[in-house]
């Protein structure tokens, strides 16, 4: 029988004179006897995660022809890409954001994401969901306001184009847009210095630990052995991946977001490869709880990266496509927005991936967490702000139903994060301000 084992363990060593910390997922060492909980009755906690795509959705491609759970509906062509996640996937449909259209490409995330209109200079006026429910469930990590990260942060100016993280005004969290500084920072907890990502890349982390994990194998029965090692796998199989994706981009200088678009050369490209190593980073902290807490922006908001892997070419994806200003016309510019739409939900595909395939306590990490999708603006050529696109995945541990299609009639869009924080134990009656205002959840989403 495994003894007990302090939830909190890390296996540590030094890299270059760096005190490294290598964090353990949930095993069930650290669990009471029923596994529902930990050794000292602590409440195991779902995950959150807000995974935001720039330049909206076309309604027609977007929402599912039929309502209803399980075999009574089936995918629509932009979501297809995420067809073998449907038992873990809500689409919520017909909802509709109620804060007017001030400011474009503004108004809309600022209501998805905080229930509040954006501010005149394009920031927010309350925090932001992520941060509502990181204040009730990730106090207690090694970061306690979540991990950001981000793809492309190639678009115009103002807060609400890069960030979709917010503790209220004047206060985002910026993503983080290279996975080896990521890496380094999520395996470098010291805080004696910088990570420098370099020193990840001379030499095998796995390598400055090994006596720590020899030793802790000797302390685990042989469920937790097996956990462990396939943990240890995986995070050897991660640096190898962050190590061939590595480009200048990610080493260089910082991006200067102040510095308008086309200025920031290929810098802001949107590559699937990031994808799946932010994927595995984000997977890899979840399962550890160093947060419980975390936001992935694939393209922001008012989009111009191009999205050359799918096939549209070097031109800005928000004029061309978006607002359909291409000059080969409006057909292809249409048939090329749906191309880029199912291309987002390909990097969202990465995601929902690695988290079903990473194991935890009680089945895996996306049938333990909550991933709330959602965009800048419902149909983009109008800048409409009706039937906007709104998904969930995840089963929050047992409290979402998941597979299922549930349409509105023109709903409050601030219906859904409301929903969601209520789903992670907030005391609060309402969500919102104005417009945005709401005190009803949608009973439809619980299990």
């Amino acid at each position: 029988m495994s003894r007990p084992l302090p939830r909190r363990t890390v296996l540590r060593g030094m890299l270059c004179g760096v005190a490294v910390a290598v964090p353990l997922p949930r095993l069930a060492a650290m669990l009471d006897g029923n596994g529902t909980a930990w050794a000292d009755q602590t409440p195991l906690l779902p995950r959150y995660l807000t995974w935001f795509f720039g330049n909206g959705a076309d309604p027609t491609q977007w929402v599912p022809q039929a309502v209803g759970h399980g075999p009574e509906w089936s995918l629509s062509p932009s979501l297809m890409p995420l067809a073998e996640f449907k038992p873990w996937l809500s689409v919520l449909s017909g909802y509709e954001v109620k804060i007017p259209a001030l400011y474009a490409h503004k108004s809309a995330p600022a209501a998805v994401l905080t229930g509040a209109q954006a501010a005149m200079n394009g920031d927010v006026t309350a925090p932001s969901i992520d941060q509502k429910i990181a204040a009730l469930i990730n106090k207690d990590t090694a970061f306690p306001s979540g991990v950001h990260v981000g793809i492309s942060n190639v678009t115009g100016a103002g807060a609400l184009d890069f960030n979709i993280s917010f503790n209220g005004p004047n206060a985002p969290n910026p993503p983080n847009y290279s996975p080896a500084d990521l890496f380094a920072t999520l395996l470098t907890l010291s805080g004696a210095q910088e990570p420098d990502p370099s020193l990840f890349r001379r030499k095998n982390i796995l390598d400055v630990v090994a006596e720590e994990a020899k030793a802790l194998q000797h302390q685990l029965g042989a469920e937790d052995r097996v956990r462990l090692d396939r943990h240890l796998e995986g995070i050897a199989e991660l640096q190898t991946q962050i190590d061939a994706t590595i480009t200048a981009a990610d080493c260089g200088t910082p991006i200067d977001p102040d510095v308008a678009y086309p200025n920031r050369g290929e810098d802001g490209s949107i590559s699937l490869d990031r994808c799946r190593a932010f994927a595995d980073l984000l997977a890899f902290a979840c399962a550890c709880e160093l947060t419980r807490v975390a936001s992935f922006v694939f393209s922001c908001a008012a989009c111009h990266a191009p999205y050359t892997e799918a096939g549209l070419g070097n031109v800005t994806f928000h004029e061309d496509f978006g607002h359909r200003l291409s000059p080969m016309g409006i057909d292809y510019a249409t048939g090329g927005f749906h191309t880029g739409v199912a291309y987002a939900m390909s990097g969202l595909a990465e995601l929902l991936k690695r988290f079903r395939d990473t194991p935890d306590v009680t089945g895996n990490l996306l049938d333990n967490a909550v991933i709330y999708t959602t965009s800048c603006v419902g149909q983009p050529w109008d800048h409409r702000m009706d039937d906007f696109p709104l998904l969930v995945a995840g089963k929050a541990g047992g409290l979402l139903r998941g597979d299922l299609h549930h349409r509105a009639l023109g709903d409050n869009a601030s219906k859904v994060p409301f929903s969601l924080l209520k789903l992670f134990g907030s005391p609060e009656t309402s969500f919102g301000a104005a417009e945005g205002l709401v005190s009803d959840t949608i009973p439809e989403l619980l299990a």
